[in-house]
């Protein structure tokens, strides 16, 4: 109920204020479907969970991008990718070079003896949270300069409803999902302790999808109400805000880089996440026009590899 009222009041905010909904989309409904990752990563940091921690990032990524299958299916006809604008391109590749970051900063701690930290955080937080700012400025600077959702503002919807009002219930909506994200890091830890399956695999996929509801219902109610590219712009902007919140999980986890503290496996699950990131933009840019049981061929793909990507963790999971 809190994701469909904030697609609302996100759509108002973007109406009012003239940003548009690509912008209102890819930064503050973002941010705040992002807030249950965000508790739950930094739950799991404070009870020394980090393979929790960093598997709702990646995993909430995945399935972040399987939404917009999901969302092609619901749209109507035709491949969803035809009604967005081109400016979700820059979003997604600066959702692809955040996770390679990250995952290029397991593999240094795993595979060499680097280990440069300021008090216990390591170096790759602190460029995460720099490159985060600079993308997102980037972004505001071009839909500045190009305001591809033009015709839709020129649709007064709300008029009726002014922007203060909108803030408030936008930001109670917010508040409300976070309590959703609270226990869902200690009912993780239980069912891999009491199932055997690794922790990786419990916060890659499991967890990770419960994270992302508001991201789905938040999504399927912008779909509902037209407004795609808010639709688009929070999926790719959840994805970008889900890496910053690797320097939280890294900032509450005191007895070392939390990236030097998790499986490699994670590995994987970035790989999948930035195989499935790249093919959502080559539809992006490509916009066929030929459906597969009524969506897209990239949605399509998306899905093949998130559900092979789901087995292979889990059949790693059990075997470790």
């Amino acid at each position: 109920m809190s994701g469909t009222y904030l697609s609302k009041f996100g759509d108002i905010i973007a109406e009012k204020t003239g940003l548009g909904q690509a912008l209102i989309g890819g930064i503050l409904l973002a941010l705040a479907t992002s807030l249950p990752e965000l508790v739950t990563s930094i739950t799991s940091s404070l009870v020394a969970v980090p393979d929790i921690a960093i598997g709702n990032v990646f995993g909430s990524n995945t399935f972040n991008l399987m939404i917009l299958a999901i969302a092609d299916l619901l749209h109507g006809q035709g491949p969803l990718m035809l009604k967005v604008k081109y400016s979700h391109i820059l979003s997604g590749l600066l959702g692809i070079l955040l996770s390679g970051i990250v995952a290029f900063s397991i593999m240094v701690y795993h595979f060499t003896s680097f280990n440069f930290t300021i008090s216990s955080i390591g170096l790759e937080s602190i460029i995460i949270v720099f490159t985060y700012l600079f993308g997102v400025k980037l972004i505001f600077r071009y839909d500045k300069k190009n305001p591809l959702d033009k015709d839709e503002m020129e649709k007064e919807l709300y008029g009726h409803i002014k922007l203060k009002k909108a803030l408030i219930g936008f930001s109670l909506s917010a508040v409300v999902i976070i309590f959703a994200g609270i226990q869902l890091t200690l009912t993780g830890d239980k069912i891999s302790t009491v199932t055997g399956i690794d922790k990786t695999f419990i916060g890659s996929i499991l967890i990770a999808a419960a994270t992302s509801l508001p991201e789905l219902v938040a999504t399927i109610a912008a779909i509902r109400i037209n407004a795609y590219n808010m639709a688009i712009g929070n999926v790719f902007g959840s994805n970008i805000f889900n890496m910053i919140i690797v320097f939280f999980a890294d900032l509450f986890y005191t007895k070392a880089p939390v990236l030097s503290a998790v499986s490699v496996l994670h590995i994987i699950t970035a790989l999948i996440g930035l195989i499935m990131s790249a093919i959502a933009l080559i539809g992006l840019f490509y916009r066929s026009k030929r459906t597969v049981f009524s969506i897209g061929w990239d949605t399509l793909f998306i899905s093949i590899v998130y559900f092979l990507g789901v087995y292979l963790l889990f059949h790693l999971g059990i075997n470790i």
